[in-house]
C-alpha cells in the first residue's frame, strides 16, 4: 500500500503515545460540528512541535523557520531568523510527502481503479490517501502532520458551508458557481468510489470526503517527479500563506529526493514565509481557499454577449476567434460569455481584455466593414477596425456591464462604503470576503 506501513520516525517522537486521539478525531475524521474539539493554543503548541521533531528525524531541514497559529483554523510560517537570498528555507524528504501517485498506488487507490468506470480525478486519489491514514490515528506514520491539519473548513470559512443568507450576498457573482461547481465535484466523486468495497468497508462519509477534499484543494503543489508531472502535498510548506510578491520559490528536487523551498529576496526575522496560490481573482480564491485579497487586480467580470453580429450579417470565423483559458468561453445558447479582468482596455489586458475587444469588433460590423475585412483565421484576434467601429464595441459592452450591474443589490460604491466600515464588515468575515467576491 505505498507509504502506509511506515512506522519508522514516528514511535519516538515526543508525546505522541500520551495523545488520545478520540480528543480530535471521530471515526478517525475530525468533527467539526462539536465546539468541544477547539484545540487550545497550549495543545496547538504541543502539536506543531511534535510535527517538527517528527519532520526533523526523517530528514526535513527548516532551522529558521516555525509554524505560527493566528486563529482556531489559521496557521502561517514565520521566520525564527533572517534568510538570505537565494538560501533554502525549507527542504522536505520525500518519504513526508504524500502524492497522487502514492494515492493511485495505494490499496484503496487500486480498488477505486479497478471497481469504477470513467473519470475519477486526481484530488480523489489524495482526498482517499488522507483518509486512510487518518482513520489509522496515531498508527499512522503522518499522525504528527495530519494532526496540526484544519478540521473545520466551515471555520476556514468556505463559502460551500454558507447558509442560504450568506449566499445570497454572492448572487449573480462568477464565485457562487464556482462554490457550487467545487461542491458538485465532490459530491459526483463520492458517488462514484462510496460502493467501492474497500471505501464501504471503511464506513468513511460523504461529510468525512469532504473534509478530506477540501484539505487536498486547500493545499497542493505542483510539480515534476522524474520527468513526469506529479501534485503533492508537502507538510510544512503547505502553511505558507499567500502572497503575490511572495519571497518564496519551491520545486521538487530528484536529486535530493524532496522538496525545496528557497527565497529568492533577503528576509527579516520574525517575518511572514509566503507563498502565491497563483495570479487568480477572488472568484477563485474565496471558493478554493476560503479567503480573498482586498487589492486585487487579476479580479473579473462575466460579461453576457450575442451569440451573432447585432446587425444580422454572417461573419466566417465568428465562433473561432481566439479565447485563452483565463477568459473562460461558454456558449448557453442564448449568450457567449467571456470573463475580462479590472484592467481591461482596449488595447487588451492579460485576462480577457483580448478577447473581449476582439469578439465586440466583430459582432458590431456593418456590411461595409465586413466586406472590407479579411477572413478570420482560427484562433485569431481581431484588431481595431475604425473608430467608428471601436465606438460601437465600446458601447456595446458597456451596454452588457450595465446589464450585469443592475442585478446587484448594492452597487459598486455602496460596496466601496461597506469595506470602509470594518465594524460592518469585519477584516476577514465571511461578509466582507461576499463583498470583496462580488
Amino acid at each position: 500500500t505505498g507509504l502506509m506501513t511506515m512506522a519508522d520516525g514516528r514511535a519516538d517522537v515526543p508525546g505522541l503515545e500520551n495523545l488520545k486521539s478520540e480528543q480530535t478525531y471521530s471515526n478517525g475524521v475530525g468533527n467539526k460540528n462539536d465546539d468541544s474539539k477547539v484545540i487550545t493554543d497550549d495543545e496547538f503548541q504541543r502539536r506543531t512541535e511534535r510535527l517538527e521533531v517528527w519532520l526533523k528525524r526523517n530528514g526535513a531541514r527548516f532551522h529558521k523557520v516555525t509554524i505560527n497559529r493566528y486563529a482556531d483554523e489559521g496557521r502561517d510560517l514565520k521566520t525564527k531568523s533572517s534568510l538570505e537570498k537565494g538560501e533554502e528555507a525549507i527542504f522536505i524528504p520525500r518519504k513526508c510527502i504524500i502524492a497522487i501517485s502514492d494515492g493511485k498506488r495505494s490499496k484503496v487507490g487500486q480498488a477505486i481503479r479497478k471497481e469504477t468506470s470513467g473519470w475519477i480525478s486526481n484530488h480523489t486519489y489524495l482526498a482517499v490517501r488522507i483518509l486512510t491514514e487518518k482513520t489509522l490515528g496515531k498508527q499512522s506514520f503522518f499522525y504528527p502532520w495530519l494532526e496540526v491539519l484544519p478540521t473545520d473548513y466551515a471555520e476556514q470559512g468556505m463559502p460551500q458551508y454558507w447558509n442560504e443568507k450568506q449566499r445570497r450576498e454572492l448572487e449573480f457573482t462568477k464565485t457562487l458557481g464556482k462554490t457550487d461547481g467545487v461542491l458538485e465535484n465532490i459530491h459526483e466523486m463520492w458517488n462514484k468510489i462510496k460502493n467501492v468495497s474497500v471505501v464501504k468497508d471503511s464506513e468513511w462519509t460523504l461529510e468525512d470526503f469532504k473534509w478530506a477534499r477540501f484539505t487536498v484543494l486547500t493545499r497542493t503543489f505542483g510539480c515534476t517527479e522524474h520527468g513526469a508531472a506529479e501534485t503533492m502535498m508537502v507538510p510544512l510548506a503547505d502553511m505558507a500563506n499567500h502572497d503575490f510578491t511572495r519571497p518564496t520559490r519551491w520545486d521538487y528536487n530528484d536529486k535530493k529526493t524532496g522538496f525545496t523551498v528557497r527565497v529568492v529576496r533577503d528576509v527579516g526575522k520574525d517575518q511572514m514565509l509566503t507563498d502565491t496560490y497563483g495570479n487568480k481573482g477572488n472568484d477563485s480564491f474565496l471558493p478554493v481557499y476560503g479567503f480573498c485579497v482586498e487589492q486585487n487586480n487579476w479580479n473579473q467580470a462575466r460579461l453576457a454577449l450575442p451569440l451573432k453580429n447585432i446587425n444580422g450579417l454572417d461573419v466566417p470565423g465568428l465562433d473561432s476567434l481566439h479565447i485563452s483559458k483565463c477568459a473562460y468561453d461558454y456558449n448557453d445558447g442564448k449568450h457567449k460569455y467571456i470573463d475580462v479582468s479590472c484592467d481591461t482596455q482596449a488595447s487588451g489586458s492579460s485576462r480577457g481584455g483580448k478577447e473581449l475587444f476582439s469578439y465586440a469588433r466583430a459582432i458590431v460590423l456593418s456590411k461595409p466593414e465586413l466586406e472590407a475585412l479579411p477572413s478570420l483565421e482560427s484562433n485569431s484576434s481581431l484588431e481595431p477596425i475604425s473608430a467608428e467601429n471601436e465606438i460601437r464595441a465600446l458601447s456595446l459592452i458597456k451596454e452588457k456591464a450595465d446589464v450585469q450591474l443592475k442585478k446587484f443589490r448594492t452597487t459598486y460604491e455602496e460596496d466601496l462604503e461597506i469595506l470602509r466600515d470594518e465594524k460592518q464588515a469585519p477584516k476577514f468575515s465571511w461578509f466582507r470576503n461576499a463583498v470583496l467576491a462580488r
